[in-house]
C-alpha cells in the first residue's frame, strides 16, 4: 500500500530536462522505448502529459448530470508521467539523448550530448 504522507512541495520550481511541445521517448515501464510529445509540464509535481503511443491513460467514471449537459459513463483521460522516465530523442539519430545546457544572447540552448545537435530556444 502506498503512503499516506505527503511531502512538502519545493518553494522554487526545479528544472526539468524537457519542455511543451518535445519529442520524447519512454525509458522505463509499460511502455518502455515508445516515442511521444509533451502536451504539458508540471514542474512542481516533476511530471508531464505525453500524447502518442507513449500515452498512459486513466479510466474515470463519470456520473450523469443532465443540468450540466454532462453524460454519464467510463472516460479515458491522459495521465501524468515522472520526467525521469522521460529522455529527449534527438533528432539526428532518432534515439534517447540526454542534453547539456549553453547560454547564448538568444537565452538558454539545450545541445544533445551525443551528436550535438542544439534544440531551438523556446520564446519564455
Amino acid at each position: 500500500m502506498a503512503s499516506k504522507v505527503k511531502l512538502p512541495r519545493p518553494i522554487k520550481a526545479p528544472k526539468i530536462h524537457v519542455r511543451t511541445g518535445d519529442s520524447v521517448i519512454v525509458l522505463s515501464g509499460d511502455n518502455r522505448g515508445k516515442k511521444g510529445v509533451v502536451l504539458r509540464v508540471f514542474p512542481r509535481e516533476q511530471r508531464a502529459l505525453v500524447e502518442g503511443d507513449a500515452a498512459i491513460y486513466d479510466t474515470r467514471h463519470v456520473k450523469a448530470n443532465p443540468q450540466a449537459d454532462i453524460k454519464g459513463g467510463r472516460i479515458q483521460r491522459l495521465r501524468p508521467m515522472h520526467i525521469s522516465k522521460l529522455a529527449l530523442v534527438d533528432p539526428t539519430t532518432g534515439k534517447a539523448t540526454r542534453v547539456k545546457i549553453e547560454r547564448t544572447e538568444n537565452g538558454v540552448v539545450r545541445i544533445a550530448k551525443k551528436s550535438g545537435h542544439r534544440f531551438p530556444v523556446s520564446a519564455k
